[in-house]
């Protein structure tokens, strides 16, 4: 008996936590991450402790972290089984899917209403969330095929990538920000699937263009938005 107690206060504590961050992530979204109170998050998780999150994350931004670990460790497992389905040499497109194959993936699979893609385009203008979510990024236990902005690919220079990639996290959260927004007020508002295929073509494409000006590569912060 005593052991069934303590695992029904587990699930409802893990329950209770999902309810936070699921609250977080949709007040985040709408309203952006300096305009919502703690105090709000719990009351729109419908938690009665005020001190939920502290609890539960041990501040604000413990909590800005579960969210973004959250969205990575979904992605993580697909991430992997993608990279090892690769070829021993593979091509821009190739490397690119399975960067943002499984970014898709996770946005499909989310319930009606979702928030996700519009939390994350809030990152960036917040600087305590890049900070998290460079963090995040840094410890993630990514394949070595999708480290491959560090050197020189393809003839196209590290610079070059790096500038690329930062104007590609940028241009993929909004394009998905803005689909999740027009799809959760219309259902008929396209699919995750055209969107993904549209968005690694794209990318790719960006990625691989010729170099007129190997030193004239704009330099970009490193922000992790993907």
């Amino acid at each position: 008996m005593p052991d069934e107690k303590i695992e029904d206060m587990g699930t409802h504590s893990d329950r209770a936590r999902e309810a936070l961050l699921d609250a977080a992530e949709e007040l985040f979204a709408r309203n952006g991450i300096d305009a919502v109170s703690n105090r709000r998050i719990v009351e729109h998780a419908g938690a009665a402790n005020h001190s939920a999150i502290a609890y539960h994350f041990g501040g604000r931004d413990g909590l800005l972290r579960a969210l973004v670990e959250r969205h990575h460790d979904e992605m993580a497992e697909r991430r992997r089984e993608l990279s090892s389905q690769l070829s021993d040499s593979p091509n821009i497109h190739e490397l690119v899917r399975c960067r943002l194959q499984p970014l898709i993936e996770v946005l499909d699979n989310l319930p009606r209403p979702s928030w996700r893609a519009q939390f994350m385009s809030q990152i960036s203008a917040v600087p305590s969330a890049i900070e998290v979510a460079t963090e995040v990024a840094r410890e993630a236990d990514l394949p070595d095929e999708l480290r491959f902005i560090n050197g020189e690919f393809e003839g196209i220079p590290e610079s070059v990538l790096r500038g690329r990639a930062y104007l590609l996290g940028s241009m993929v959260v909004g394009v998905c920000a803005d689909q999740e927004a027009k799809m959760n007020e219309d259902a008929n508002k396209g699919s995750w699937e055209q969107v993904g295929r549209f968005l690694i073509d794209a990318a790719a494409g960006m990625l691989g263009a010729p170099v007129t000006d190997p030193n004239g590569a704009v330099r970009y912060p490193n922000v992790p938005l993907l």
